[in-house]
């Protein structure tokens, strides 16, 4: 029994021993409840009750009751639908202390009315993820009473009442939410707005005057907002478009006011300008101050830089002058700024008889209408010699006529290239003043030569649509396939490969007719020698192949390669009209992916290793590959920022610390796919020159090009490249379709070129060059 009892003792011992360590050990772990004792989250002011359409605000404290200081991080989430938080961000609140902020949640346009529960709002330390709380909020909507569903406090079900609900809004512009219902805004004069709700847009319209610069501005917007800008024509395209504008002066990275700025007018008209907030915030505190800014002053406007350089620059000196052919029409150069030279050479044969003269009737404004004379524009011509040096010629206004026109008559007795001048009374400059200069051969008697003359066509104004807005319509809309005349049998001698052995060519050097014709559009004044510049298809078509699309009825198209691109026939489900387009052959080569249907793509191809500008042995310039990480990057606009940014081989990005051109400087933002594009390019992108359409040489655009580029897909880059054994600094830019280079050193026409993306993709594809 002693023993036994002894036994029971100790065990007795034992097990409260165990105890006691179990209490222990339990009073020294941390239990999750008292992390979050250390923050607690509490409703000071709930928030009232709220029509749709209008903000609903609670006032919050957060108490910190740790040791130390710490930033919370504030959330919200179990929103219902039609409601949005203007998260307050973050918090810092010091040991001990309590730090009041207020929630702002947007109820949209569209809530019914009820009771809303269960909104969470929670706290977390950035440095500690331990110390955290949360709470919950309930939002009332007027005109409704409500019963919480058990299990679902984030979708109530609602009792309506005959109660009204009503919108509440600040401003006396409404309803001005879709285009037809815009309110008109005068130049120079601000209006105080508000976004009326979650959701809401404002549209508002003003009367555009052709060649006018105007800059849209919104100077003023409290806090919680986040504008963006959008201007459209009167059919509803889409012209500019701004969220934040960081470009101004001072610069500041951190502001987030949106601005278009120096939109030149295209044609007369009524615009179009539509603000919304980007995140879909709203409320009856939400103003914003809105301006239409002119900056055109009669004939003396504010010279604004990225209008002012036309497509000739730089051609102020004889040693700069232009090439200016017989019978060629200069159009859009612009006497910019104050003090600008226009110089053009010519080539003049003995015994023959020409007409150099400017005409301004394009570009006169509907309120230019005194005499038929552009306002601010007055030029004067002078002819030099072959040194350009000796004068031979001057002239301000033509002889005989009610103009301010300039023209000089000449008949030279010795061949040779002759030099001309071209400048403003005055020296007056602006990206205004513009002009049309023209160079004429004519016959000894012929009575209709020059300006007063056969001229007189021309005295119709500038219109049609926008340069600006982007086109869905296939590249085929510049010439039609059944109805196109030929040129002449000289001419298509000239420059078509007859070399029938090629695969499936329909037509000698072109497997369709809808090819050549496209083809011929552009590139046939270039083949004829009627004109230099540089290819935008190339000399001549190439390959044949019927390639994989998914969405062609046999599975397979007809495309033919040239040098800068690929022709695509396509056949319409509805009609069965023709029409040609142009691969997506850039992207392609840099990321990898080979399209073979409208949304099919081959994955297991690797980024093209084929150097994108130069000569192709270079082991030093950037490749297709090189583009790979930066197709994935989009920007805000850049527009007045100078590219100083170089490419290398390996994708990083350096600075370009050479003096930068004016040409290489950012004027167009792309919101599409969030890239800038520079001067440069942009003028050539919209340059109008002599092309071939309907059987005849005429002036018209070189390009439509969004359906020949695409649209950018990089920003612009320097890079340091070899060409033909010597090295040199080219700004490359890659597009959807194609790529376009400036090489400064090349010849004039020849500057902007489009890289041989045809050749390149050609060779990724098949593993095989083209002739």
């Amino acid at each position: 029994m002693i023993h036994s009892r002894y036994r029971l003792r100790n065990l007795a011992i034992a097990a409260l021993v165990v105890a006691l360590v179990l209490v222990f050990t339990t009073q020294q772990t941390p239990l999750p409840a008292s992390a979050q004792a250390q923050a607690t989250l509490s409703i000071d002011v709930p928030a009232p009750a709220v029509n749709p359409g209008s903000v609903a605000e609670t006032t919050l404290s957060l108490t910190n009751a740790s040791d130390s200081d710490h930033i919370f991080n504030i959330s919200v989430d179990n929103l219902p639908r039609g409601f949005i938080s203007a998260n307050p961000g973050a918090i810092q609140v010091n040991d001990g202390a309590t730090q009041a902020f207020k929630l702002d949640i947007s109820v949209a346009t569209t809530v019914e009315p009820g009771t809303y529960t269960g909104m969470r709002v929670a706290a977390k330390a950035q440095d500690d993820s331990d110390i955290s709380t949360e709470t919950f909020i309930t939002i009332i909507v007027s005109g409704a009473t409500f019963t919480p569903t058990p299990g679902n406090t984030s979708t109530p079900t609602r009792t309506p009442t005959t109660a009204p609900t009503t919108t509440i809004c600040a401003d006396g512009f409404e309803p001005d939410d879709e285009r037809g219902d815009a309110k008109v805004i005068d130049v120079n004069a601000p209006q105080r707005r508000t976004i009326c709700g979650p959701g809401d847009e404002d549209w508002l319209f003003f009367g555009g005057i052709a060649g006018k610069v105007y800059t849209i501005d919104v100077a003023e917007m409290v806090g919680g907002l986040d504008l963006s800008l959008e201007l459209f024509d009167s059919s509803g395209r889409s012209l500019a478009f701004n969220d934040d504008f960081f470009d101004r002066i001072p610069p500041n990275p951190n502001d987030n006011r949106p601005r278009i700025q120096s939109f030149q007018i295209p044609v007369d008209g009524h615009y179009y300008i539509r603000v919304r907030d980007t995140a879909q915030r709203g409320g009856v505190d939400f103003f914003y101050e809105i301006a239409l800014l002119s900056e055109s002053y009669g004939p003396t406007p504010t010279t604004v830089t990225e209008l002012c350089l036309d497509l000739f620059e730089p051609d102020g000196l004889p040693e700069q002058a232009r090439l200016i052919t017989s019978n060629e029409i200069q159009e859009d150069r612009r006497l910019c700024p104050s003090g600008d030279a226009d110089w053009v050479v010519f080539f003049a044969k003995a015994g023959k008889r020409y007409a150099l003269f400017t005409d301004t009737r394009r570009y006169r404004g509907p309120n230019d209408v005194y005499r038929d004379r552009q306002a601010g524009a007055d030029t004067v011509l002078l002819l030099t010699d072959r040194d350009g040096v000796s004068p031979l010629d001057s002239n301000d206004d033509i002889s005989g006529g009610d103009t301010l026109d300039s023209q000089i008559d000449f008949f030279p007795e010795v061949d040779g290239f002759y030099y001309a001048q071209v400048k403003n009374i005055g020296d007056i400059g602006n990206q205004f003043v513009r002009y049309d200069l023209v160079l004429q051969l004519c016959n000894f008697d012929d009575a209709d030569c020059g300006r007063l003359g056969g001229a007189k066509n021309r005295s119709t104004p500038i219109s049609g649509a926008s340069p600006f807005a982007p086109s869905a319509t296939p590249i085929e809309q510049f010439g039609t396939p059944t109805s196109t005349p030929e040129p002449t049998p000289t001419e298509t001698a000239a420059v078509l490969n007859q070399n029938n052995d090629q695969a499936g060519a329909a037509d000698g050097a072109f497997a369709d007719i809808a090819f050549r014709q496209l083809w011929q559009r552009s590139d046939l004044p270039i083949a004829v020698g009627r004109i230099t510049r540089s290819w935008m298809w190339g000399s001549n078509g190439w390959a044949t192949r019927n390639e994989a699309y998914q969405q062609a009825a046999s599975g397979k198209r007809l495309v033919q390669y040239f040098d800068k691109g690929r022709m695509e026939l396509n056949i319409a489900d509805d009609d069965r009209a023709e029409f040609v387009t142009s691969g997506l052959l850039a992207h392609e080569l840099i990321s990898g992916r080979m399209q073979i249907g409208a949304n099919e793509f081959i994955d297991w191809r690797a980024a093209s290793d084929i150097v994108i500008a130069g000569d192709s042995d270079d082991p030093n310039a950037p490749t297709y590959a090189s583009f790979t990480q930066l197709i994935d990057e989009t920007f805000a606009s850049r527009i007045g920022v100078d590219v100083r940014e170089r490419l290398r081989r390996d994708g990083t990005i350096s600075a370009y610390r050479v003096p930068v051109r004016a040409e290489a400087r950012l004027v167009r933002y792309i919101p599409e796919t969030g890239h800038n594009i520079p001067a440069i390019f942009w003028q050539f992108l919209n340059a109008r020159g002599e092309i071939y359409n309907q059987g005849r040489y005429i002036t018209g655009p070189l390009v439509d090009w969004v359906a020949t580029m695409g649209f950018p897909i990089s920003e612009p880059y320097w890079v340091r490249v070899r060409i033909d054994g010597a090295y040199r600094d080219v700004l490359v830019q890659a597009f959807e379709r194609r790529v376009l280079t400036y090489d400064p050193a090349n010849p004039i026409g020849w500057q902007v070129e489009m890289g041989n993306v045809g050749r390149h993709y050609y060779l990724w594809r098949y593993d095989e060059a083209l002739p």
